[in-house]
């Protein structure tokens, strides 16, 4: 049986820069998590909106994972759980997730931003190839380190992007994590992201983890 425990570099990586990338983790069965997506979104209508996706803004079911026997059962595929417990301990709660249609450019900001909260993490699956120039999620590495004076002064200032540094929302410093159908992305909740450019009905799903409190 194939390995699929963190290593201790992956791990140093991810408390370091906020986020990983895994490319191809699930490819040999995106098709059917395609499949349960558009299955959802096809009974489950418009989400958020009440009206069917029209490309206008983006449209939201929460939750969404829940929504499927299928794509709840990644909850225990181990490529799945051993990062969730590699990152979080082997006692993580899952805390259910959202299904996705972006429109166009997503604005920098956090998942929750709070040194005081209890560390979780997103597991991302984008369902498109999406490159920098077409909706790939962007993020700041070692924005999550909440009180250190980088991540606060990106906290403070993410908004009034060209009147404090001169550059566009889409210029500041950042690495896109360019992806194909079958990648999954980590990263804190707490990490800074954004996604500009990408379709009209870019599809993407997340399951949500945190560690576990007694």
């Amino acid at each position: 049986m194939t390995d699929t425990r963190l290593t201790q570099q992956q791990l140093n990586f991810f408390n370091t820069f906020g986020y990983l990338l895994f490319p191809g983790l699930l490819a040999d069965c995106v098709d059917r998590i395609i499949e349960e997506f558009e299955r959802i979104w096809a009974e489950r209508g418009g989400g958020h909106h009440g009206k069917e996706h029209d490309g206008e803004q983006r449209s939201c079911i929460v939750p969404f994972p829940d929504e499927s026997e299928f794509l709840s059962s990644l909850l225990d595929d181990p490529r799945i759980h051993d990062i969730a417990a590699g990152i979080l301990g082997d006692d993580f709660n899952y805390t259910s997730g959202d299904g996705n249609f972006y429109v166009g450019d997503t604005r920098w900001h956090s998942d929750g931003y709070d040194g005081d909260r209890i560390p979780s993490i997103k597991i991302a699956f984008y369902l498109d190839k999406l490159t920098a120039e077409t909706g790939a999620v962007r993020v700041i590495p070692g924005s999550h380190h909440c009180g250190d004076g980088y991540a606060e002064a990106l906290e403070a200032r993410r908004l009034e992007c060209e009147k404090t540094w001169g550059v566009a929302p889409n210029q500041v410093p950042a690495i896109a994590v360019e992806t194909e159908p079958g990648d999954i992305v980590v990263f804190w909740h707490n990490t800074k992201h954004a996604a500009f450019g990408g379709s009209k009905r870019r599809r993407m799903f997340t399951m949500n983890f945190y560690e576990h409190v007694p």
